[in-house]
């Protein structure tokens, strides 16, 4: 792992774990002006959150702080980035790495940062992915 700085991967990891739990708020505050939402469960409220569209971030500035933030990254640390969030989550092992930033390139697109955003447990699998990988990753 050459290309990824790790204060750039945690500043990532803050701003989705920021986005994903400002989602429920978000949600229940919009829900309670048309529905009645005591009967709403957090769960039901989560659920919510995780189904909904990205675009329905399209006014939140953290959200976009991470759009960007993602986008900044040139197409080798975003592959990298995408790899680091599958070895977190268990889809590719340590010793997979490389496996795993290859399949980021054939998978790549325009669409990383919703793709990653949509992924549930972001922050988590990327804390994950750098605690396994951290021997690699270069500091800045």
């Amino acid at each position: 792992m050459t290309a990824l700085n790790i204060d750039t991967v945690n500043y990532i990891i803050s701003l989705a774990r920021e986005v994903q739990q400002q989602a429920p708020e978000i949600i229940e505050e919009e829900l309670a002006e048309s529905h009645d939402s005591e009967f709403l469960t957090s769960d039901d409220i989560a659920q919510i959150a995780d189904e909904g569209k990205m675009e329905d971030h399209a006014q939140d500035s953290t959200y976009q702080a991470f759009v960007a933030a993602v986008e900044r990254m040139n197409e080798e640390e975003r592959n990298e980035l995408v790899a680091l969030m599958w070895v977190g989550r268990g889809t590719y092992g340590k010793d997979e790495w490389d496996l795993a930033v290859e399949a980021a390139a054939e998978a790549s697109n325009d669409h990383t940062a919703d793709y990653m955003m949509r992924t549930p447990l972001l922050p988590d699998h990327l804390e994950e992915g750098l605690a396994q990988m951290e021997d690699l990753l270069e500091e800045e």
